[in-house]
């Protein structure tokens, strides 16, 4: 009787191994399948840098205006004289009847912004800064060109700004000249070592006269 209970248990061992041993071979192989799933693709959009919006000249301060090779502030050279009128707000005509192919703008503390067009073009051909008051009332507020030099600068100012500055031989005096290799011109009129008068054109040159 002995031998046959020791008999019948064996087998029950075997079969209590047999199992565990799926079992864990089943726990590998779930734990095996998690591996080689699929995995999840995360797309990042990046962010548009936005453009900065590029503004005008304000109209309503001259002195912030720049004077460049081609313009002054709003005013472009090339443009049609007639349309000047609706952007320069902070002036007063200032046409004189004796020379009407000067249009012409005024204002207190600033200097006044001549176009003359002698050969009637209809296009702002020339721009011309100057101060009949005198340099000293109107540079605190004149328009500059990019370097700094405005009506009211010195002659040791505009020379330390434009190393390449030559001296042009006008029909009465001798006047200072800056160009952009391209055409285009800044011509500075100096009396008293001070800067008068500026000019932007497409040629080196300030005319002895405007109204005469």
């Amino acid at each position: 009787m002995m031998s046959f209970t020791r008999a019948r248990r064996r087998p029950v061992v075997t079969v209590l191994a047999i199992a565990a041993a799926l079992a864990l071979a089943g726990c590998s192989s779930g734990a095996g399948a998690s591996t080689t799933g699929p995995t999840e693709t995360v797309t990042v959009t990046p962010t548009a840098t936005p453009t900065p919006t590029r503004t005008g000249p304000d109209l309503a301060d001259p002195s912030s205006w720049t004077v460049d090779f081609t313009g002054v502030g709003p005013v472009e050279l090339g443009a049609p004289i007639l349309g000047t009128a609706s952007l320069m707000t902070a002036f007063t005509v200032a046409t004189q009847e004796a020379c009407p192919w000067v249009t012409a703008y005024a204002a207190e503390g600033l200097p006044s912004v001549w176009l003359p067009d002698p050969q009637d073009t209809g296009v702002v051909g020339q721009i011309v800064l100057q101060a009949w008051s005198g340099p000293a009332a109107v540079a605190a507020s004149s328009p500059e060109t990019d370097a700094g030099v405005g009506v009211g600068s010195t002659l040791e100012e505009l020379r330390a700004a434009y190393p390449t500055l030559t001296e042009q031989q006008g029909k009465y005096a001798v006047f200072s000249a800056v160009t952009d290799d391209a055409g285009h011109w800044i011509n500075f009129s100096v009396m008293d070592d001070v800067v008068d008068a500026i000019v932007v054109r497409d040629e080196a040159k300030i005319d002895s006269e405007y109204c005469g």
